[in-house]
């Protein structure tokens, strides 16, 4: 599993997380896109097994990914609902891509997080231009 691999896997496990609703404020982002546009992300990813330090969790704590919507209340995105065998597979990836970058997994997971943000947006924006020449 290579760097792309592991940005397309995560992309399409957080884009079946739609639609999301802020418990608080009772928002709805329909897509990943609205969601990356409306709210403000918290610090860096964290996975709790890496933390762990457990590679191959038979019940794995999962990973998590923090977001502000506009009206303060904190949002997460999880690993929740990904099989146990291509966690396993990400996490190999993390401990072996941090460790030869010499950064935190958490480090590394943000790079990920604003790879797959960048993809989102850039066809966001192209859609939009798309739809304005036509």
């Amino acid at each position: 599993m290579n760097e792309h691999d592991v940005v397309a896997v995560v992309r399409a496990h957080i884009e079946r997380k739609f639609p999301k609703i802020c418990s608080k404020c009772g928002r709805t982002y329909a897509s990943l896109k609205e969601y990356l546009q409306c709210t403000t992300h918290v610090g860096n990813p964290i996975s709790y097994d890496a933390e762990l330090k457990k590679w191959r969790p038979c019940n794995p704590v999962g990973t998590l990914s923090f977001a502000n919507c506009r009206c303060g209340t904190t949002l997460a995105i999880s690993s929740d609902g990904m099989g146990v065998i291509l966690m396993w597979r990400l996490l190999r990836w993390a401990r072996k891509e941090s460790a030869r970058r010499n950064m935190s997994v958490g480090e590394l997971l943000d790079g990920v997080r604003e790879k797959i943000d960048r993809q989102v947006l850039r066809q966001a924006d192209e859609g939009e231009s798309q739809s304005k020449r036509a």
